[in-house]
């Protein structure tokens, strides 16, 4: 947001923060309306998430002994959230404090952020398309506002919101077919068709987002709020594969202005292939000289003792409040962000 001087001197940014107070209240208030319980789980963690491309912040926790346990910063609540779906939880969400290093200060991205994340154990990523696009609406009529705006883009919210597949939207925006774009030989083959430079060292993963970030993800949600879905299988390891085809996995992400709003699975309840692919990942951190740790068999054990078919989100709160306001950038939405706390240049 600011510093509490700036609060004080500056009506545009008070407005602003409470603005941010009513968006929180108003979605509590959505999902209790939708039987929803809303949860608190650990902000320090023992063992993090295997994302390759993510920093957790480690800690050190010392006991009245003196002794030394080393934990982490969550990068997001998803792996304690699953654990009580497993626990016989149905509905549940929570706002949470995430934390992740080597993060710009300022524009869309800080170190400390707040995540809304909700879970449905017997629901498909459709469902939380719905109840993302229902929440928004709800949102904008209360605060009597219907358009969202992002640089020079006037976004509406009171529309049936666009659901394209990720197939379907690299045809659309960059005439190429995913279908035959599907290994790391393909892929890298068209992006040096279209002028890319690639790198040996490249993953499947590098090369798909340097042709999306910059041919399709400005492109998105425009006009009105957009729903990207089902992505390639290799992408991603924690959501289960397409019934239709296998080649793709149920990971969605919703769009607005341009700017990514929300990363969300119809969850992989296979603790075996979770595990799977989980090595797979911890393998990739080592590769990449990343720290690595053991990997979370709590976690594997909760989905070993049996949880429905489950979809899960999480979605920038943050960012929500930039497209609420339009304030200049996330951090006009907090209160001391870092660009504020060391003193970065505005």
């Amino acid at each position: 947001m600011s510093t509490w001087k700036e609060l004080k001197e500056n009506p545009r940014l008070k407005d602003i923060f409470n603005t941010r107070i009513a968006i929180v209240k108003l979605i509590r208030e959505f999902f209790w309306s939708q039987d929803f319980k809303e949860t608190e789980t650990p902000i320090a963690v023992r063992y993090a998430s295997q994302e390759p491309y993510l920093n957790p912040i480690p800690v050190t926790i010392h006991d009245t002994r003196n002794t030394t346990h080393k934990m982490y910063l969550r990068t997001s609540p998803e792996y304690s959230l699953k654990k009580l779906l497993a626990a016989g939880y149905e509905k549940i969400f929570e706002f949470s404090k995430c934390f992740r290093d080597y993060e710009s200060f300022g524009r869309n991205h800080n170190t400390e952020f707040t995540m809304l994340e909700w879970y449905r154990s017997t629901g498909t990523y459709q469902n939380f398309m719905d109840d993302m696009e229902k929440m928004f609406k709800y949102v904008g009529e209360r605060l009597k506002i219907k358009d969202l705006r992002l640089k020079d883009c006037k976004i509406k919210i009171d529309q049936t919101w666009e659901r394209l597949s990720m197939k379907e939207a690299w045809k659309k925006y960059t005439q190429v077919d995913l279908d035959n774009n599907l290994t790391i030989e393909q892929l890298s083959n068209t992006a040096k068709a279209k002028g890319y430079k690639v790198d040996p060292a490249d993953a499947y993963e590098d090369i798909f987002f340097r042709l999306f970030l910059n041919e399709i993800e400005p492109k998105l949600g425009l006009e009105r709020p957009i729903f990207i879905y089902d992505y390639p299988a290799q992408m991603t390891s924690l959501s289960r594969l397409c019934e239709h085809d296998n080649r793709y996995a149920e990971r969605v992400e919703c769009y607005i202005g341009g700017l990514e709003l929300c990363n969300g699975f119809g969850e992989l309840t296979d603790a075996e292939e979770q595990k799977k692919r989980l090595e797979g990942d911890r393998k990739l951190r080592e590769k990449l000289g990343k720290e690595i740790w053991p990997i979370d068999e709590d976690f594997i054990s909760a989905l070993r003792s049996g949880i429905g078919t489950a979809s899960g989100v999480a979605m920038g709160v943050d960012r929500m409040v930039v497209l609420f306001t339009g304030a200049k950038d996330i951090s006009e939405v907090m209160f001391g962000s870092m660009k504020d706390q060391l003193g970065e240049s505005k």
